[in-house]
C-alpha cells in the first residue's frame, strides 16, 4: 500500500466515481481501477460496490475511508509543520459553510486569506447545516461554520454569535400588524414557505411553535434559499430567515423583515474542527480570520447579531 493509493482511494469515494478521479487527478481510468484491485487484494476485502452510476463504499470501505482521510490530514499537517519552520505559510484548508453565511462572510474571508496567506489553498463547500455537520464528522472539510441543533454531537466546536429570526415578506405584501415586530400568533394565518425537515431553521421554527402553541401554515417546502427568498419576493407567500439570508433583496427593497417576538426565535452559529486538523497551521490562521472577520460585520452592523 502506498500514500498515492489512499489519495485515489479517497478521491474515488468523494467523486463516486472512476472516471472523474481519473479527470481529477490526471491518471488512466484503467491505471487507477488497477491500483484499487490491488489495494483491495492487499486488504482482502472489496472497497467499493460497482453499479451502471458509478461506484459506493462497501461497510469496510467506509472504514477504510476514515482512516484513510485521517492518515491523509497527519501527512498535510506535517508538511505544513515542516513549511511553518522555514517561515512559510501554506497548505490546503477545507471549509464548509451555509448558503445564507456564505452569502456575508465568503467574500472578505476569502479575499483577507489571499492576501495574508496567499500559499494557503481553500476549498469551500456550501450546504445547509445538517449537510455540513455530515461532511465534517465524515472528514470531508476541515473547518465547518453552522448553526448548532440540539442533535449536534460536534465535541470540537466553538460559539461564535447568536442571530435573530425575522419574518420576511415581499415589498408588495401587506404589512402585518403595525409594521414593527410580530408574533407568531400574527403570522400563525400566513402561508409559509420552509426548509422541510431536518433542515435546522425548520426544527427551530417548529420547536417555537409547538412551545407557543400556535401552528403555522406551512404551504411549501423548498431547500434552496435563493428560491425561497424569490418566492417570498412575489408578495404571494412569506417565510423565515435571518436577515443575513436576505440583505440583497432588503437592499433592493423587494422584501422586507419584521422581528418575531412572542416568543423571539434565535439560533447560534458555531464554529467546528475536524479533530485531526484542529493543529494545522494553516487550519489555526483560517479560524484566527474567520473569528476576526464575523467579528467584525457584527461590529459593523453587517451581520445583524450578537456576539
Amino acid at each position: 500500500m502506498e500514500f498515492l493509493d489512499l489519495q485515489y482511494f479517497v478521491s474515488i469515494a468523494d467523486t463516486g466515481s472512476f472516471t472523474k478521479s481519473a479527470l481529477q487527478n490526471n491518471v488512466a481510468q484503467s491505471a487507477l481501477s488497477r491500483r484499487v484491485r490491488d489495494l483491495e487484494t492487499e486488504l482482502g476485502t472489496a472497497l467499493f460496490y460497482r453499479n451502471g452510476r458509478g461506484v459506493v463504499l462497501t461497510e469496510a470501505g467506509e472504514t477504510f475511508l476514515t482512516r484513510a482521510r485521517g492518515i491523509l490530514a497527519e501527512v498535510e499537517a506535517l508538511r505544513q509543520d515542516m513549511r511553518q519552520s522555514t517561515g512559510a505559510l501554506d497548505g490546503t484548508v477545507k471549509l464548509a459553510v451555509p448558503p445564507s453565511v456564505g452569502l456575508i462572510l465568503l467574500a472578505p474571508l476569502l479575499s483577507q486569506i489571499r492576501i495574508d496567506y496567499p500559499q494557503i489553498r481553500m476549498k469551500v463547500l456550501e450546504g445547509f447545516s445538517g449537510h455540513v455537520a455530515d461532511w465534517l464528522s465524515a472528514g470531508k472539510v476541515d473547518l465547518a461554520v453552522l448553526y448548532k441543533t440540539k442533535s449536534s454531537a460536534l465535541l470540537d466546536a466553538e460559539h461564535l454569535l447568536f442571530e435573530d429570526l425575522y419574518l420576511i415578506s415581499g415589498a408588495q405584501a401587506p404589512v402585518l400588524g403595525d409594521g414593527g415586530a410580530v408574533s407568531l400568533a400574527q403570522i400563525a394565518p400566513e402561508e409559509l414557505v420552509l426548509p422541510g425537515l431536518p433542515h435546522g431553521l425548520r426544527v427551530l421554527v417548529d420547536s417555537a411553535s409547538a412551545q407557543a402553541q400556535v401552528p403555522l401554515n406551512i404551504a411549501m417546502e423548498l431547500e434552496t434559499l435563493p428560491t425561497i427568498c424569490d418566492l417570498a419576493a412575489t408578495g404571494t407567500i412569506r417565510t423565515i430567515l435571518p436577515l443575513t439570508a436576505v440583505q440583497a433583496g432588503l437592499k433592493a427593497g423587494k422584501l422586507v423583515a419584521q422581528k418575531i417576538d412572542q416568543p423571539a426565535i434565535s439560533r447560534e452559529l458555531i464554529l467546528a474542527h475536524a479533530p485531526h486538523r484542529a493543529a494545522a497551521p494553516a487550519t489555526k490562521a483560517v479560524v484566527r480570520l474567520i473569528r476576526s472577520h464575523i467579528a467584525e460585520l457584527v461590529r459593523s452592523g453587517l451581520w445583524v447579531g450578537r456576539i
